[in-house]
Formats: structure tokens, sequence, C-alpha cells
């Protein structure tokens, strides 16, 4: 499997977010990536490609032109030292997703990886992993929140619906309100998503089962949101539900947005997904024999990350 990535995305290294008004440690390091880096370069079916780099336009057709334009100039404008940082009172939606100075150039960074795998499945490539970060499933159309910046799957998924049908299954443990956003009243992108139930846990304003767009798009969008303590045995059920309606859209390319903090020892998380369940996982999304784009969103648990990765990945490509 090919896995696009650069080690650029550590440009993006804020020191702190903002947590029930307390500086916190920022829980989206760059560490994240590298620890999944470290364990994958050890089997030779991994092959690490660099992304290229697309036209600003393809933001431009998820994000609004004056929030683009404000996070690249405003985190230009910061200087090198590590506590030069910005939280804006305006384009943010909480106080987790900090500029610094080189966070436009991470966050676009990451649109690369997007896109470069997604231009691979366009060119007959069946499975593609754009290793990203920052994430991007929080970012809606004109505002960050929850270390994203830019909608990476958003963007990829906009970019090859211009050539089919295109569903999107989230199985981050926080649901993608950014890509439900962009997407909320379109029937050519479907969107999936299991999360921890947001009366429960972030975005909590976001992911309930009601939702399911509106206008043309109305049917197109489905949450499952499940319960904290939810089990292997009740996750897979859930799937399983979700991937038959996923097979039943009929989609050209499918995109998964990856997170890993549905582990059971994830510490901001609230599953209790065991690490060789994610081989299952795996597994059942192969077995829609669809092109397959997995992008990188959460996961915090760093020194599980690289093998919770692994697993999810031995279920591909059988």
């Amino acid at each position: 499997m090919k896995v696009i990535y650069s080690p650029a995305h550590a440009q993006h290294n804020p020191p702190n977010e903002i947590y029930d008004g307390m500086p916190t440690p920022y829980a989206d390091k760059a560490e994240r990536l590298e620890a999944i880096v470290k364990v994958l370069e050890q089997y030779d079916n991994f092959e690490f490609v660099r992304p290229k780099h697309f036209p600003l336009k393809h933001v431009h057709g998820v994000h609004q032109t004056q929030y683009v334009e404000f996070v690249k100039n405003r985190s230009n404008s910061l200087g090198k030292d590590k506590m030069d940082i910005l939280y804006p009172s305006y384009f943010i939606t909480d106080t987790y997703a900090p500029l610094v100075g080189k966070t436009y150039q991470a966050a676009i960074l990451a649109v690369d990886v997007s896109l470069t795998g997604a231009q691979m499945l366009r060119e007959g490539e069946r499975q593609v992993y754009s290793l990203c970060r920052p994430p991007g499933h929080h970012a809606e159309y004109k505002s960050m929140g929850g270390y994203c910046y830019f909608n990476n799957a958003a963007i990829a998924a906009n970019y090859l619906a211009t050539h089919g049908r295109v569903a999107i299954l989230d199985i981050d443990f926080h649901h993608g309100n950014g890509t439900q956003n962009v997407f909320y009243e379109r029937s050519d992108v479907l969107y999936v998503s299991i999360h921890g139930d947001p009366r429960q846990v972030y975005p909590y304003g976001s992911g309930f089962e009601v939702e399911r767009g509106q206008s043309t798009g109305l049917g197109y969008t489905i949450n499952y949101p499940l319960p904290t303590k939810t089990t292997n045995g009740q996750y897979s059920k859930v799937l399983q539900q979700a991937l038959t309606q996923i097979s039943g859209f009929e989609p050209k390319f499918l995109i998964v947005s990856a997170g890993f903090d549905t582990f059971k020892n994830d510490p901001i998380g609230g599953f209790e997904l065991t690490m060789p369940f994610y081989k299952s996982i795996g597994e059942k999304i192969d077995a829609l024999s669809l092109p397959t784009l997995i992008i990188q969103e959460g996961g915090y648990n760093v020194s599980a990350l690289g093998n919770l990765v692994y697993s999810f990945l031995q279920g591909f490509g059988h």
C-alpha cells in the first residue's frame, strides 16, 4: 500500500490548547505521525511517497476564500517563537485549533497529502493511505476547530466527485461536523459517521441521528452516535449496517476518515475497542471492494498509535 507522507507536517507544533479555560499540552503533537511512520517502516508492504502540490482552487472548492486567506495571513504573521500563538476570535469554533507561525503551510501540506492519494485512486490504485496532519474533519466552510484547519477528507471527496459518486465513512471517535457541513445539501457524496454520542462528547452540537441532510442532500447524511464504553461487538454490528448503506449508494470511490481515538486507552476517546479489532474493521471495509482512500484523522495514544494503524491496514488488500 502506498503511504503519502511528508515530515514537514511537524512545522505545525503549538505548545498548548485551551481546555476548560486552562492552557493544556496540545494533543495533536507531531509525535503522533512519527509513531505511525516508525511502525510502518518496519514492513515491506508499505511504500512511502511524497505528496504532490495542488492548486489552491481545491481548497476554495470547500472553504470560504476569506477564511483561507485569514489562516494564511495570520499564521504567516506569527513569529518563530514557539510561544507566539493565536486563538482567533473569529473563524474558530473552539479553543483546540490555535495558529502558530507554520500552521498554514502544514495545513496546505495536509491537503496536498490527501489530494495526492485521491489522484492515485483516479489513476487506478485500489487503496492509498494519506498520512495527514493536521487532521481535517472538524474544519467547516469558514471555521477551524478540533485541531483542524482545512478539511482534507472533504477536499479529496470534492475532487473525486467530479469523476463519480463518493462515500465518506468517518470512524473517528468525534463526529466530523465539518465534513457533514460541507456535504449536507449534496446527493453526490454520502457521509456516514460512527462516533461518540454528542450529548456526552465533543463536538456536542452535531452528529445526532436526526441530522440526515437537507434539500437535495436529504438522506445522504447518516449518523450513528454510540454511547461511551461501546465494545468491539456493539461497534461491529453498527459498522456492518453502515457498510451496507454505503454499498447501496453504489459509490465509485470510498474515503475513510480514520481516527484511532476509538481505542480503549485513548486519552480523549471513550470507546472500549481493542487493538486486534482494528484489523476486523479494515477487513469489513475492504470487503466493499471499492477504491479506498484512507485519510488520517485523530488518535492520541502515541505509544499505541503506530500499532493501531498497522492492525487496521492489515485488514486491507486480501
